[in-house]
């Protein structure tokens, strides 16, 4: 068997009580298939926040603004999303280019971490 690519990036992203207002939607990306990964633990620690997946297989000359995002959280995770805190292994490999965790702020009072590991697997 071949050598596994494994990264851990680590902390990804960290939104401190109050640095988001309610009803904010933002985005956090990472790359798979464009950095030969293609499965992914995500562990999160959320207040008043939503997190989904969302995911893009567009070539790389096309911006992230400008990419056609799919919501694959329920085909990838088994849930619609994530309102309180856990994590999510992907380790079924998938051939998606890049990933986005989409967030959703549900209240004034919010705060979210993320923390990645990125791995290759056959």
């Amino acid at each position: 068997m071949g050598e596994r690519k494994f990264s851990n990036d680590g902390n990804i992203l960290t939104v401190v009580n109050g640095d988001l207002g309610n009803a904010n939607t933002s985005y956090t990306y990472f790359n798979l298939t464009a950095e030969s990964f293609n499965m992914f633990m995500l562990a999160f620690v959320i207040q008043a926040t939503t997190i989904t997946i969302e995911t893009t297989c567009d070539a790389p000359s096309v911006s992230d603004t400008n990419a056609t995002w799919t919501d694959c959280t329920n085909a990838l995770t088994g849930s619609v999303d994530a309102t309180a805190s856990g994590g999510w292994l992907v380790d079924t490999p998938c051939a998606f280019r890049r990933v986005r965790v989409k967030r959703l702020t549900t209240n004034a009072t919010n705060a979210l971490t993320l923390d990645l590991i990125r791995m290759q697997g056959g």
